[in-house]
């Protein structure tokens, strides 16, 4: 998509997890809440004033600070998050949400959080256990720990409106946006693509 004359402007976003958007939002009034892993429902932390931050660590070269906490037989992506966070990158964030996914990745949160990697008075750190089943009985449990671990977290310490009517606001943004980006991706289907499949990753990474 040659004439795509913002790409330049969405790969400068993609040069640090606190950027120009996060600032603005932030300036105007919401709350950053990071995340690491797809079994975080990003919708849920959209809802009211906060708005979500997939965080990452781009540039990044030593994680020897990191790698004396975690070891180095731990996942380096959670040792390079805990490193940019032990830098001071993540004093932006206003809470994290994460999940228990993995053992490294948990390590990673619990050192944010007993490190202080962050030093706003009402910054958090929540886990959520997610369950990895579709049943009637983990349906329920999902639906609990996102009650319990995100949305009561979000409203005692950012002020956010969960109620039902917020919540189908949030997704409703959410599914938009979604459209918008598979019409875009449809794109690569056709003969002649007006989109690369280099343009479409840096969009797809932008949406988050």
């Amino acid at each position: 998509m040659k004439d795509l004359k913002y790409l330049i402007e969405f790969e400068n976003l993609l040069d640090n997890a606190d950027n120009d958007l996060v600032r603005q939002a932030q300036k105007d009034g919401q709350k950053a809440i990071g995340y690491t892993c797809y079994h975080m429902p990003e919708v849920l932390l959209n809802v009211d004033n906060c708005f979500s931050v997939r965080l990452r660590a781009p540039r990044s070269s030593s994680i020897d600070i990191s790698t004396y906490y975690m070891s180095n037989y731990t996942c380096e992506f959670a040792r390079t998050l805990l490193e940019r966070g032990i830098e001071g990158g993540y004093q932006f964030l206003d809470g994290i949400a994460g999940v228990d996914a993995c053992g490294a990745m948990n390590r990673c949160y619990e050192h944010m959080e007993i490190l202080k990697i962050n030093d706003k008075e009402n910054f958090f750190v929540t886990h959520a256990d997610i369950p990895y089943k579709i049943e009637d009985y983990t349906v329920r449990a999902m639906t609990k720990q996102m009650r319990l671990r995100v949305l009561d977290v979000l409203e005692e310490k950012c002020g956010a409106d969960t109620s039902d009517d917020a919540l189908l606001k949030a997704v409703e943004e959410h599914n938009k946006l979604c459209r918008v980006m598979t019409e875009i991706g449809d794109m690569r289907k056709l003969d002649n693509p007006p989109i690369t499949g280099y343009e479409f990753h840096v969009l797809s990474l932008v949406s988050y």
